[in-house]
């Protein structure tokens, strides 16, 4: 195992940590906190080129400012995709679209 592995290793496992923040601001309906927990998962994804991490919680920020209105994607819907690109080993584009698309799926059905 390379360094670079260990330290992304502590990035990941960081990220899961905040996404249980999030997972529990969920539950309790308290947007702003989840608006604001997934801002932090965004900033530090990005900061490391966890691009798919980074889109979903982007997405997840907005859904939070919505607040699941009319129209609007629960919030909820974001947390398995977020915790599923946190251990995704593709970083680009077209895994984050795959993955938002995904959860666009599962609002239609």
């Amino acid at each position: 195992m390379h360094a670079g592995d260990d330290a992304m290793m502590v990035v990941r496992a960081e990220l899961c940590e905040r996404l249980a923040a999030v997972r529990r601001s969920v539950e309790r309906a308290r947007g702003r906190d989840t608006e604001a927990q997934a801002e932090s998962i965004r900033m530090i994804a990005a900061a490391y080129g966890l691009t798919p991490v980074a889109r979903l919680a982007e997405a997840l920020k907005r859904a939070a400012r919505h607040g699941g209105g009319e129209g609007a994607c629960p919030p909820a819907l974001y947390l398995a995709r977020l915790q599923d690109a946190i251990g995704c080993e593709r970083l680009d584009e077209e895994a984050s679209q795959a993955m938002l698309a995904s959860i666009s799926v599962r609002l239609c059905a």
